[in-house]
């Protein structure tokens, strides 16, 4: 499996967290888990994959969508080459520039779901996927993003120009803190009611302050097992603000089916083998949303 890191421009990394590019083979049918996340997906995708719903029926997984902010785990199986790009999108860029939000249905946008011209560039960047042309992919993306951030081209917020408000900068201090601050003490920093950054917040954002952290606090949790499996997991649970390690383990089951320390060990497995990716090799605490001066 090839997994690569690219960060974003500049310009658009108050916006995007970073973007994946995915190549890998199946020669047999493989079961995937994806664990809840604190941050929407624009990914574009090549291969033969299924998701396994509830009902424990598979359905194609679609060309290209936008989804994310999930509170349970995915099951997914893929067979055969699989190449995919992905953009991890904070949920305020999810909801300003495409006009999704928590909790509603993945978009599908080749089916139109986000307009004809977000369809037919959708369509060009899958193509030059497909190709294995990732840099006419990855620029394609770009000139995309950079021109519905600028409000050159319509979708969500049509024509108007992203700016953030006192949400979003709440919102950013949540990823900053692990999702460990209070909205009340960030309403105080910023000299407003708190009922009124919960109603900024949720507007300007897409999802509950609440329910965000939740999920900050998780991914949080998640990363920093993934980065060092041996980190203490008492410690860990004091740093995010959770009552004990008890309470943590509690909420890394809620949303993640399993304990941390049986993650930890998973990812104990994953660091001694052949097969390392970017994540492991890259300190997650690196990448936090910047916001523009």
């Amino acid at each position: 499996m090839a997994r690569r890191l690219v960060l974003p421009p500049p310009a658009l990394r108050p916006l995007v967290q970073v973007y994946w590019l995915l190549d890998e083979d199946h020669p047999q049918a493989e079961r995937h888990a994806f664990l809840p996340e604190q941050l929407a997906h624009l990914t574009f995708y090549s291969g033969r994959s299924w998701v396994l719903d509830e009902g424990g029926l598979l359905t194609p997984v679609p060309q290209v969508t936008l989804e994310g902010l999930v509170t349970s785990p995915a099951h997914l199986y893929s067979e055969g080459p699989v190449r995919a790009l992905r953009a991890e999108l904070y949920p305020w860029a999810a909801q300003h520039l495409f006009g999704w939000s928590y909790p509603d249905p993945a978009l599908d946008l080749l089916a139109g779901a986000a307009g004809s011209g977000a369809a037919g560039t959708s369509r060009s960047i899958r193509a030059a996927l497909t190709a294995r042309d990732d840099e006419t992919a990855l620029g394609l993306l770009d000139a995309w993003l950079l021109a519905l951030a600028s409000g050159e081209q319509g979708a969500g917020r049509a024509g108007r120009e992203w700016t953030p408000g006192l949400g979003v900068r709440a919102a950013v201090q949540l990823y900053h803190s692990g999702g460990h601050q209070r909205l009340a003490e960030l309403a105080g920093e910023m000299d407003v009611s708190l009922r009124t950054l919960e109603r900024q917040f949720v507007q300007e954002v897409g999802i509950g302050a609440k329910t965000l952290s939740r999920l900050i606090r998780f991914e949080t949790a998640h990363n920093a097992l993934i980065y060092d499996p041996q980190t203490p997991l008492a410690a860990l649970a004091s740093d995010l603000g959770f009552f004990d390690q008890a309470h943590l383990t509690r909420e890394f089951r809620a949303l993640g089916g399993l304990t941390p320390g049986a993650f930890a060990r998973i990812s104990e497995a994953r660091h001694q083998g052949s097969e390392t990716d970017a994540m492991q090799r890259h300190d997650p605490r690196s990448l936090l949303p910047q916001l523009p001066e």
